[in-house]
């Protein structure tokens, strides 16, 4: 069976993300983080979502970084602390307000390290990294860029051994 990572926010994106890997005979291993976000629903429904499959017979690990003090150090509307969410379209200027710095970089990050334990413990394996980044959402979201997701790719190739 294949083995893949998860970066799993409880959104649209990663949860459908997760529905394709276990369709496709994946052994996933999901990690939702906790970063002090405001949106504490997206957590709620991870938890749901992992639940519900784990009772129609799958057998996702499943886990909550806690990334306790990071919200109070990030110039964010999305997290405890910041500004109020602006309303409005993603497209609107004023939606810049609601990045997250460097988020999808922390979340491969910790979902690489991961992946790669996993790789290299016992047999080698290949594992795979899964993200539900929304493509649609670059323009405002940095971290969600083709060149941004490359860039990082290639990092981690070279920063580690095998």
């Amino acid at each position: 069976m294949k083995q893949s990572v998860l970066s799993l926010s409880g959104g649209m994106d990663s949860s459908t993300l997760l529905l394709h890997l276990l369709s496709t005979n994946h052994q996933v291993t999901a990690l939702s983080f906790d970063y002090g976000q405001k949106h504490r629903v997206e957590l709620q429904r991870a938890q749901q979502l992992i639940d519900y499959v784990n009772e129609k017979g799958y057998n996702v690990k499943y886990q909550v970084i806690k990334l306790d003090g990071l919200s109070q150090l990030l110039n964010s509307s999305l997290v405890t602390g910041g500004k109020d969410v602006p309303e409005g379209h993603y497209a609107h200027e004023n939606m810049k307000d609601t990045v997250v710095p460097n988020r999808n970089k922390i979340f491969a990050s910790l979902i690489q390290a991961v992946a790669l334990s996993i790789a290299t413990k016992g047999e080698k394996q290949e594992v795979a990294i899964a993200m539900g980044i929304h493509a649609g959402d670059h323009a405002i979201y940095p971290d969600c860029r083709r060149e941004f997701r490359d860039a990082d790719l290639t990092a981690f190739r070279i920063g580690n051994w095998d």
